[in-house]
């Protein structure tokens, strides 16, 4: 037996592949996904070019998917339009004089997602998931955690990065030197004092922590320099009651922060940070600067060829369309019938776990087993689209339209609509993403798990690998997903999918044991580059154990059942090859453990693993059973 299987699985499993693996020159990382993603992109933009010479017989918002992308591709257009598309924006910024301007105008640059330090956003009430309610939340920081303002070097660094690539882009937008060194300064300035009141990546993993709600008196209250409640008013056009916000320090700070005294620290951050959500839409060479700090964290050599790059710029505005039609088109029913059946075999799985559950009392137990009888399953594409395409009307360059303001119509028409959901039952037949993304998910608040078509395929399943590949590929993601309804985030909704205790007292302790056994498993282990944080990635952790058992115990289920194959295609979805840079972004940021550490870990702490393959205290793959931790 391969020794090296015995001391680190992954890298026996993946040596070979990560050997040979080249990293996009666009790309961060290479991966099973990605790898799945490419050869699903090559089928999308192939499918665009053949549309753009004969669009007979397409629906109209695949039509109209087409004529953005005609828009999207013409670079000779964008080169020779300039920055003049974005002039009516930095004019309307430039024009405000102080926090009442911006109130006034604020409805509007919400509208049409022109950036500003509010979010409003429509979502379902955590406390009643038929309802849906008005969020509101502190926007991003410029950086993409806390972490990196609290290391002096680490800050350093990186602001002298963003000061750098940003006085490039700005100098393209036309700003002398003296305009971008004053913006720049300014932006960072109020960058800065949102530092203190932002959450750090650790602290939004628990989510049910962002439901605070603050009744419309205590918002006008708190808020006394900038009128919150009758801009929430004018989005969602009747009587709000309460605002959900996502951050209590935010609002409790916020006449703190939101003063005549940083007026003008905000408007040239609004302008900073619209300079750079624009810039995606202007010249080439513009589009290029404006990624360019990106790149570098990130650790990504080049920006995305002007091809692929236009094509998703047309695709993300219509990307539930376009992945229907994918969906419909190469997902056949035979593969929807097949993987829907391994669903439904990773339910009565997990039923029958739940009912020899020893550490749950019996009440908590009837309420699991009810929460998992009711979880709504959806495969390949939804059964309906959201309306708002529908709406959208794409106006061509010779119609004396530009990038910029098909922007601005579509983000008005989508965020009308979004804001039109306020205090409506939600619609739980629509999907959070198209079926042509490479992924998964679970929705607490429906109770819901969607597989898309895309993940759909191999190394994750394949008609052609056997039971068991298919069983610790996909059937470990299906678990997984599952799993997530019984997190130490998703395990505090009921069946409805609202957030209600159901746990005795005692199961909760007993829960919050074994979750916290979860968080040391994972705390401080290396991965090459940089210790793992356990309470980041808890909740994955959690999912990755359950689905992993859950998939397991289906797959001995099976006639055809070999361990071998589980565990080694278990192994191969998680392989990935990525810069320096990637890998110590991820993890500060990323929910999910470390590839290695999926893998490893994960396996490690199966009694079934260890003695397929004879491991002993000797070897590295070894963990003494004691140690071992079930949740579920």
């Amino acid at each position: 037996m391969n020794k090296q299987l015995k001391s680190n699985y992954y890298e026996a499993v993946n040596n070979e592949w990560i050997d040979k693996a080249v990293i996009p020159g666009d790309q961060p990382t290479m991966s099973a996904f990605l790898e799945l993603h490419l050869v699903i992109e090559k089928t999308l933009m192939d499918l665009a070019s053949k549309w753009e010479k004969d669009s007979q017989g397409l629906n109209e918002n695949l039509k109209k998917f087409i004529k953005l992308y005609q828009m999207t591709k013409d670079f000779d257009k964008r080169d020779a339009l300039g920055v003049k598309p974005f002039e009516t924006i930095l004019s309307r910024l430039k024009d405000l004089k102080n926090l009442k301007d911006l109130e006034k105008a604020c409805v509007d640059f919400t509208l049409e997602s022109i950036n500003t330090p509010f979010d409003f956003s429509i979502t379902q009430d955590f406390m009643n998931s038929n309802n849906q309610v008005l969020y509101f939340a502190l926007t991003d920081l410029f950086l993409p955690d806390t972490s990196y303002y609290q290391d002096e070097e680490t800050k350093k660094q990186l602001i002298g990065l963003f000061t750098m690539t940003t006085n490039q882009l700005l100098s393209l937008y036309g700003f002398s030197q003296e305009e971008s060194n004053k913006l720049i300064q300014e932006a960072l300035a109020f960058d800065e004092r949102l530092v203190p009141i932002t959450k750090s990546s650790v602290e939004k993993a628990d989510y049910v922590k962002e439901y605070n709600p603050f009744s419309k008196e205590e918002v006008k209250v708190l808020s006394k320099n900038f009128d919150l409640i009758s801009v929430a008013e004018a989005l969602v056009k009747e009587n709000v009651d309460q605002l959900i916000v996502t951050n209590k320090d935010y609002m409790n700070h916020f006449d703190s922060v939101i003063k005549e005294d940083n007026f003008n620290l905000i408007k040239s951050w609004m302008i900073v940070s619209n300079v750079l959500s624009f810039s995606s839409l202007l010249t080439n060479e513009i589009r290029i600067a404006g990624g360019a700090f990106g790149r570098a964290l990130t650790g990504t050599q080049e920006a995305r060829s002007k091809d692929k790059f236009a094509f998703y710029q047309a695709y993300h505005r219509f990307d539930q369309v376009v992945g229907l039609h994918y969906g419909e088109t190469y997902f056949g029913p035979a593969a929807k019938k097949d993987v829907k059946t391994m669903v439904h075999e990773m339910i009565d799985i997990y039923q029958e776990q739940l009912t020899k559950n020893t550490w749950l009392e019996e009440q908590t137990k009837e309420k699991a087993l009810k929460k998992l009888s009711t979880l709504t399953v959806h495969v390949g594409y939804p059964d309906e689209l959201p309306t708002y395409y529908d709406q959208y009307v794409i106006k061509g360059y010779d119609e004396g339209s530009n990038l910029v303001n098909e922007r601005l119509s579509i983000s008005r028409i989508f965020n009308t609509y979004q804001f039109s959901k306020y205090n409506k039952v939600p619609n739980k037949n629509v999907w959070e993403m198209s079926a042509s993304d490479v992924n998964a998910y679970y929705n607490p608040f429906n109770n819901q798990i969607v597989f898309p078509a895309a993940i759909l395929q191999a190394p994750y399943y394949s008609i052609h690998q056997s039971p068991s590949e298919n069983f610790g590929g996909i059937g470990a993601v299906i678990a997984h997903e599952i799993s997530h309804a019984f997190d130490n985030n998703g395990a505090k909704f009921d069946e409805t999918g609202s957030l209600n205790n159901w746990w005795t007292d005692a199961d909760i302790e007993a829960f919050s044991r074994k979750a916290k056994d979860m968080i040391d498993l994972f705390e401080g282990v290396e991965t090459g580059y940089g210790p793992c944080n356990g309470e980041l990635t808890v909740s994955e952790n959690i999912a990755d154990s359950g689905g992993l058992r859950c998939a397991l115990e289906a797959s001995k289920k099976n006639e055809a059942h070999n361990y071998d194959d589980f565990f080694k295609n278990w192994a191969r979805v998680w392989r990935e090859k990525s810069s320096i840079e990637y890998h110590q972004l991820l993890l500060k940021v990323d929910v999910h453990g470390p590839a290695i550490l999926r893998v490893n870990i994960q396996l490690r702490n199966l009694q079934e693993f260890q003695e397929f393959y004879q491991i002993n205290e000797k070897d590295e793959m070894y963990l003494p059973q004691e140690k071992m931790i079930t949740i579920w």
